[in-house]
């Protein structure tokens, strides 16, 4: 942490907030850190202190530091206090104690904040920031802003009294350190405690956060807690400001928090780490219709629910291509997530009829939306082909939106027509007939690795073809065969798309055609 001059500040930033007017007794600044935890943790801050209302309190938020400022320390750190206290909140739920029935405050799971003894049934923190007692002590520390001697390994700030760095400040330490990343240095393991207070505070009150993403997996035992990433503070205020304004967030789960509707009461149900992430563009890109700050990169924590507490650590990109892919669909009508991912499943012929097997659904409409978001289509096209015994069945609804969506996503850059489209659906369905009493020449398709390999496929369907009686030809296009092979003369070098568009549809058409035969 360093200090300059309010006047330095207002020449070298985009000021956002122009509420400055002369400096102040007390000025603090705390430079952007590129780091997706303690970048957040800045925000935070941030938007904790815009909810003081003092007179007498100035903050600013630029697109590399936060500052703020104040003459009367005591009415500010009175009003910080209150501020933390309210936040508190955000890292408990209610929850129902399972031996009484009744109602109960529970920590939140994924919070690597150690707890104490309950008072009175309310949840206690072991933190000393949220020790009611001890915490304006802290904040006293502010005041003094005397320089000590001592380096902070987060901020690079000179400062006099250490903190030790711990998972309740930065997740990403562990007991274990080669997991523990450019913080805990092996060489240098005295840097555990060169931590200077406003990076302790900035740190353990990013976990009263209600702008960040969670989803709870009961079945990978584990949290996934998203983070944006920016390299601007501004732009990452902003995307998590429009995110709250959005009223598609609630606080109050505790296995998730993104909600179907705005502001209503129902929470969405997700499955695991992207569905999550692809239901939310969803409810972002309808709820905030004019956005320009749209977070296409993510840092995520995989927090284990156990006590074993060695945090795994992901970024997703998502290429704006992508993104503008789902702004389409919704434009046009299309929920992605909500009638399409929602509305495929995975079935298998028992005694009782067709039933939904929810493992392999889940699986399948988890990897549908990875390979969507990291624009895998192969991976994509995989997902819809039969196996173990059983099939994908999608709704109607999710037909037409995946049909809109392989126009949007795929056709467009591969200059094929739309209507274009029905040859692929139409040779689709001759495989899926042929495949119907020998399912191997779809799995052949699917190997396929050369353009001679799929000639040869094509060949193939073509002879098979030729043996089929009159009234199965009645159900088929045959010229299609003959439509598709100019298709792919004139697209020759993607070929392999056109192979994975013929796998969707083929799959597609051949769990129709089971699903009315009964399955067999």
């Amino acid at each position: 942490m360093s200090v300059i001059t309010l006047d330095n500040f207002i020449d070298q930033s985009n000021v956002e907030n122009k509420r400055y007017k002369k400096s102040k007794s007390f000025i603090f600044e705390v430079p952007i850190y590129y780091d997706v935890w303690m970048d957040n943790a800045l925000e935070n801050f941030y938007r904790v202190l815009k909810k003081i209302d003092n007179e007498d309190f100035n903050v600013a938020l630029s697109n590399d530091k936060l500052i703020f400022e104040f003459n009367d320390f005591e009415k500010f750190k009175n009003a910080l206090v209150q501020q933390i206290k309210h936040k508190y909140r955000n890292m408990i739920v209610i929850g129902e104690d399972k031996k009484a029935k009744v109602p109960k405050e529970i920590k939140k799971d994924f919070i690597l904040l150690q707890e104490g003894k309950k008072e009175y049934g309310a949840v206690k923190l072991k933190e000393d920031v949220f020790d009611w007692n001890k915490l304006p002590k802290i904040l006293d520390e502010l005041k003094e802003s005397k320089k000590g001697n001592k380096i902070c390994i987060m901020c690079g700030g000179r400062y006099k009294k250490s903190y030790t760095l711990k998972q309740a400040i930065y997740p990403f330490v562990t007991k274990n350190k080669s997991l523990s990343g450019i913080r805990t240095i092996k060489s240098l393991p005295e840097y555990h405690k060169n931590l200077c207070l406003m990076c302790y505070l900035l740190g353990v009150l990013e976990w009263t956060d209600e702008g960040l993403i969670y989803h709870t997996s009961s079945k990978e035992n584990k949290t996934f807690l998203f983070l944006p990433i920016f390299e601007s503070l501004t732009k990452l205020n902003k995307f998590k400001e429009e995110t709250l304004h959005a009223g598609i967030l609630n606080i109050s789960g505790r296995y998730g928090n993104l909600l179907k509707k705005p502001n209503s009461d129902d929470f969405e149900e997700t499955f695991g780490e992207y569905t999550t992430l692809l239901a939310f563009y969803e409810k972002f890109i309808f709820n905030v219709k004019m956005s320009e700050v749209l977070c296409n990169n993510w840092g995520v924590l995989h927090i284990p629910l156990g006590k074993v507490k060695n945090v795994k650590f992901e970024t997703i990109n998502v290429d704006k291509g992508i993104l503008e892919v789902i702004s389409k669909l919704i434009e046009n009508g299309y929920l992605i997530y909500t009638n399409m991912i929602k509305g495929i499943y995975f079935k298998k012929k028992t005694n009782k009829g067709f039933v939904t097997d929810w493992n392999i659904t889940t699986e399948i409409k988890e990897n549908l939306a990875k390979s969507l978001l990291i624009d895998d289509f192969r991976t994509f096209s995989k997902q819809l082909m039969p196996r173990k015994g059983g099939f994908v069945i999608l709704s109607s609804d999710a037909y037409q939106i995946l049909d809109e969506l392989i126009y949007l996503w795929r056709l467009v850059n591969m200059g094929i027509p739309k209507e274009k489209l029905d040859i692929i659906k139409s040779v689709g369905n001759i495989i899926a007939k042929i495949s119907l009493a020998n399912s191997s020449l779809l799995y052949k398709l699917d190997k396929v690795r050369t353009i001679d390999e799929f000639w040869s496929v094509l060949r193939e369907i073509s002879r098979k073809m030729a043996g089929m009686e009159k009234e199965e030809l009645r159900e088929i296009k045959p010229t299609a065969i003959d439509e598709l092979v100019v298709m792919v003369k004139e697209h020759e070098k993607i070929w392999k798309e056109i192979r994975d568009l013929l796998v969707i549809y083929s799959s597609m058409y051949l769990a129709i055609k089971k699903l009315k035969k009964g399955g067999d």
